[in-house]
């Protein structure tokens, strides 16, 4: 097999000999009677490189690429040993299929191009591919995710019974603590007596105004410093667990609607108005049914995904060429 592929690159370097134009590329892996280039890798990788670049540096953005480096090229052989086994199916409607993969360039280029072969075509230039090229890539994107939509997604079935039988068996995982939804008046602490004295009154104004019938997130909006302020104090929901017990302890005596005292915390003023509250408890399994059943359909993807490939690969040719990974 190593043989009919070296061959193969024989004959690219003598048609690069005459003058036809060719794309030299290091190989990645030898695949069958194939090959996935650095190339290829290296322009999947690309959109994914700046997200690496803002979360990781120096030696852990090298150890980041490399791993990133490694599952790219995993998924390109694969995407090799589906088409193989696609090339192999003779139970497949490949007319069909092939009238299908035309039909979809055409939809694109009209989508996206309104119809402008010739400005596809420049954008193609622009990105350094013919269109027989494009359009090998796009037919192999649809063929591949076919393939896997017949061999994976067609097999997997999740039970309601296992979806409940995951929720039973996991009670702590679905418990939630005691939530409550509030909003919040902050006003600053004082530099001096005066400016004390000052702040302390805007804050005990505040509460009169809101206990005789002014709306909280009105009076939010007009006086309170802390970033929430424009939203009214929402500050959303919260665990009790969460807040400081200085905020927790009077937030609990609060019912519902009801607004708390003046508290004093760093020597900070807040005001806190209780929207509604949660006790600590099971999460009802309708509020979390389709959670586990998504996390349930993932893993079961994963697993006919892993025995696929290596059905695939049982007989096929792989070789990785360390030496080209970054």
């Amino acid at each position: 097999m190593r043989r009919m592929i070296l061959i193969v690159a024989m004959i690219l370097v003598a048609k690069w000999a005459v003058g036809e134009s060719i794309t030299i590329d290091g190989v990645a892996a030898f695949v069958n009677d194939g090959v996935v280039t650095v190339g290829e890798v290296r322009e999947a990788i690309g959109p994914l490189m700046p997200q690496l670049r803002q979360l990781y540096t120096g030696a852990d953005l090298e150890s980041q690429q490399q791993e990133l480096y490694a599952d790219i090229l995993d998924d390109l052989i694969n995407a090799k040993l589906i088409m193989k086994a696609y090339d192999a199916d003779t139970k497949i409607n490949k007319d069909g299929i092939e009238k299908y993969v035309e039909k979809r360039v055409s939809d694109f280029i009209q989508e996206r191009y309104e119809g402008d072969r010739q400005e596809f075509l420049k954008t193609l230039r622009g990105a350094h591919l013919s269109m027989e090229e494009w359009r090998r890539q796009m037919r192999e994107r649809i063929i591949v995710g076919m393939m896997k939509s017949r061999e994976v997604d067609a097999q997997v079935m999740i039970s309601p019974r296992d979806v409940r039988r995951i929720y039973e068996e996991n009670p702590k995982k679905y418990t939630r603590e005691a939530k409550v939804r509030i909003r919040v008046i902050l006003i600053q602490g004082a530099t001096n007596e005066a400016d004390r004295v000052a702040r302390g009154k805007v804050v005990e104004d505040a509460l009169l105004k809101i206990r005789e019938g002014a709306d909280f997130a009105t009076v939010a909006r007009e006086i309170s410093e802390d970033g929430k302020a424009k939203d009214g104090g929402d500050w959303g929901w919260n665990d009790v667990r969460d807040l400081r017990p200085e905020l927790a302890v009077p937030v609990k005596a609060l019912q519902k609607n009801r607004v708390s005292d003046v508290i004093r915390m760093d020597g900070n003023y807040y005001l806190i108005k209780l929207e509604d509250s949660m006790l600590a408890g099971p999460i009802p399994f309708e509020e979390v049914r389709s959670a586990i059943e998504k996390d349930l359909r993932k893993k079961e993807i994963r697993r006919v995904t892993d025995g696929w490939m290596a059905r695939l690969r049982k007989d096929a040719y792989i070789e990785i060429i360390k030496s080209s990974q970054p």
